[in-house]
């Protein structure tokens, strides 16, 4: 008896499926709470779904953050 060389694709295609799936199904939402020494609250927060939506989300996160850094923040609460 010889195995079925089609099961095995189709099985292949099936984990690729599964694993892209994932990927795609991704989402990204970070959140931060930031004070400074006056006590002035600043919030920064992005969201995005899927590969490309998670990354830019994130981007607009790090550089919220990186410029309330600058002006004097740090962070109260992260999410």
């Amino acid at each position: 008896m010889q195995a079925d060389p089609g099961g095995a694709v189709a099985l292949r295609r099936g984990r690729l499926l599964v694993v892209l799936a994932v990927a795609l199904a991704s989402c990204a939402n970070p959140r931060a709470v930031l004070v400074n020494d006056k006590g002035e609250y600043l919030s920064c927060a992005a969201s995005g779904i899927g590969i490309i939506g998670s990354t830019a989300a994130q981007s607009r996160f790090d550089d919220c953050m990186a410029d309330a850094k600058a002006k004097g923040y740090r962070v109260e609460r992260q999410e």
